[in-house]
């Protein structure tokens, strides 16, 4: 526990600079949708520019995974790591995710903070009806979570893979095109189990229930933005999609086992 929890500390000192211009990012982003709204009174731009900077999310995991990996692969020092590959990747995961959750956090209390500023200020008569409560804006950066981990440990997978082809002369050209067979392969596999019959009647079981959409309209004097709820989700069928992570990440471990140079 002490080995790990040293990787996490130094993948925090490595990478808090990540977080910071990811949070300095977000804020340029939405002052400058402040203030363009304002300008051009188009109050609706910066509701939007909320909204999208939260519902985004999920892409930024791309660059703060890989930006830990990379950090790493630069110096090789997992080839002489004394722990376990399982205990290297397991703290670059979490402290992307915690990355990730603070990002996520922050946009989420933009949005909540931007419906709280008057419409009057950017344009008189302009009619925001977004109907915001802190169940839908929290089951929101919930999934916004979950689907940011899936998104890491996919990444994690497909980079450890493109790694480990360097070490084969006939594989090493072809790396660009086997990593992105094996991602459209995974795509694929994961749309047609999702239609069996089998898995339909899984998944519907164990449900709970949660939103199943969003919508918004936006013109010169009005801004909506709604959630629909009805929806549903089987623990049952997330469960196997969670073993599913937990084998992509164990696969990796395995495959850095082996002592590849990055």
């Amino acid at each position: 526990m002490n080995s790990f929890k040293g990787l996490v500390q130094k993948e925090w000192v490595v990478g808090k600079t990540t977080l910071l211009w990811l949070l300095v990012a977000q804020a340029g982003f939405v002052c400058l949708a402040f203030f363009a709204a304002k300008y051009w009174e188009v109050a609706g731009l910066f509701y939007l520019c909320t909204w999208l900077n939260m519902l985004v999310q999920p892409l930024f995991i791309f660059s703060v995974i890989l930006s830990c990996l990379h950090s790493e692969g630069k110096t090789l020092l997992w080839i002489h790591n004394p722990q376990s590959a399982a205990m290297l990747l397991g703290s670059k995961l979490s402290i992307s995710m915690f990355f990730q959750v603070a990002s996520i956090f922050f946009s989420a209390c933009v949005v909540f903070g931007g419906m709280k500023i008057p419409e009057s200020l950017f344009k008189k008569g302009f009619h925001n009806e977004t109907m915001l409560d802190g169940g839908s804006l929290l089951m929101t950066a919930g999934v916004l979570v979950v689907v940011s981990l899936a998104l890491a440990v996919f990444t994690l997978f497909l980079w450890i893979v493109y790694h480990a082809l360097a070490g084969n002369d006939v594989m090493k050209p072809l790396r660009v095109l086997l990593i992105s067979a094996i991602c459209l392969g995974m795509l694929f596999f994961r749309n047609w189990l999702f239609s069996t019959g089998l898995y339909m009647k899984l998944d519907e079981l164990w449900t709970v229930p949660i939103i199943s959409d969003s919508s918004f309209s936006m013109s010169l004097d009005h801004f909506e933005f709604s959630f629909q709820t009805g929806g549903s989700l089987s623990l049952l069928t997330s469960g196997f999609e969670l073993i599913g992570l937990v084998i992509l990440f164990l696969i990796s471990c395995w495959l850095l086992d082996r002592k590849i140079e990055v």
